[in-house]
């Protein structure tokens, strides 16, 4: 009965939110392996929780409960994992062990696993409507509780060194309070199979719903949460093909800057590429900085480029760049034809409303 009171509003809450990601899937453009990983995420996470509900109650006979036990607990070592490598590779970008959590998870994953099956690793007994897991094989409770404790460390150290990474100090600040319940939720859960009081459990399966409704409220509420992780733009960058600066952003201090303020090299660079709109692809290379992202896009019709400097370049970013070079065409197509001799750059500012509608996820909501 309480297995399916949860299990029934856990699949309200994933209709809920899959029915509006649906209604507003163009507000979620993800890159396709990402896409694969966060299903991969969501799939394990369900698959847990279904599982580790039924398998405590009395639907089943031992030898099938205790199957659906242990498939609990190897799609939840999947789930957290998941979520903690993206995490911790995420806000760790440009450390040279962003990759050690990872493969410390997939070291203590295999170990579990290989404990998981043995049959003697459980002693199973029933109360009431309810069975009970007593762990008889000492190594994979230890090893479970080891890996629970790491995630929720390693978690936390990562959101806290990597606060800074992020744009968006709103966002940031919903990612604490991600942290948060996931750490709670890991907490009830080690504290139910090492005393196998119903307590915990039921806290467990409590904050298990709080976060999961809010992870949906998150991507309700922040599309970027999944557009936009840690990646920064630093500056954007308009070009006429005579090389005069129609309009430049610059996202860390959050305004226009003329092209006194700009860096020689990429004058230099960008020079070079206008003066030869037809050999764009050879000439992109005469940009060079060891540190940043380049993303390119140019219209020979009007005779102007569009550059964007930023940490990390994807297909989000591509698209967010070739869709304001659309835009910024249509709007400002007379005024770019009558272009010659004087020309009056502020007829551009327009660029303002465009950078608000395509990269308002890399501005910094304060």
């Amino acid at each position: 009965m309480i297995a399916s009171i949860f299990i029934t509003t856990y699949f309200t809450i994933c209709f809920i939110g899959l029915i509006y990601g649906l209604l507003h899937r163009e507000d979620y453009k993800l890159e396709v392996d990402f896409f694969i990983v966060i299903m991969v995420y969501v799939v394990s996470e369900s698959i847990y929780f279904i599982l580790f509900n039924l398998s405590v109650e009395t639907f089943f006979d031992v030898n099938s409960a205790l199957i659906l036990w242990n498939v609990s607990i190897f799609a939840r070592i999947i789930s957290i994992g998941i979520w903690s490598a993206i995490h911790t590779t995420e806000l760790n970008k440009s450390s040279r062990v962003r990759f050690l959590p990872v493969m410390i998870y997939i070291l203590l994953g295999g170990i579990i696993l290989s404990l998981l099956f043995n049959p003697v690793s459980f002693l199973v007994t029933q109360t009431g409507f309810e069975y009970y897991y007593f762990f008889s094989n000492l190594p994979l409770l230890i090893s479970i509780v080891i890996f629970n404790g790491l995630v929720v460390v390693i978690s936390w150290i990562t959101q806290i060194k990597g606060y800074k990474e992020i744009n968006d100090r709103k966002l940031s600040n919903f990612y604490f309070l991600f942290v948060f319940l996931l750490s709670l939720k890991i907490l009830w859960y080690t504290l139910y199979i090492l005393t196998l009081n119903s307590f915990f459990k039921v806290l467990h399966q409590m904050f298990y719903i709080i976060f999961m409704g809010f992870i949906v409220f998150l991507v309700v509420k922040k599309p970027n949460v999944l557009v936009v992780f840690t990646n920064k733009i630093y500056d954007f960058i308009i070009f006429h093909k005579s090389g005069i600066l129609l309009y430049s952003f610059n996202f860390e201090k959050q305004s226009e800057v003329d092209e006194s303020l700009l860096k020689g090299s990429i004058l230099i660079g960008i020079n070079h590429i206008l003066a030869n709109l037809s050999n764009v692809e050879n000439q992109i290379t005469l940009i060079k900085m060891s540190d940043r992202a380049i993303v390119f896009n140019y219209n020979n019709q009007l005779g102007y480029a569009v550059l964007l400097i930023a940490k990390h370049k994807n297909k989000i970013l591509e698209n967010a760049v070739d869709n304001f070079t659309k835009k910024f065409a249509e709007i400002n197509k007379n005024s770019l034809k009558k272009l010659g001799g004087l020309i009056d750059v502020s007829t551009f500012k327009n660029a303002n409303d465009l950078i608000e509608e395509y990269f308002s996820h890399y501005l910094i909501r304060k």
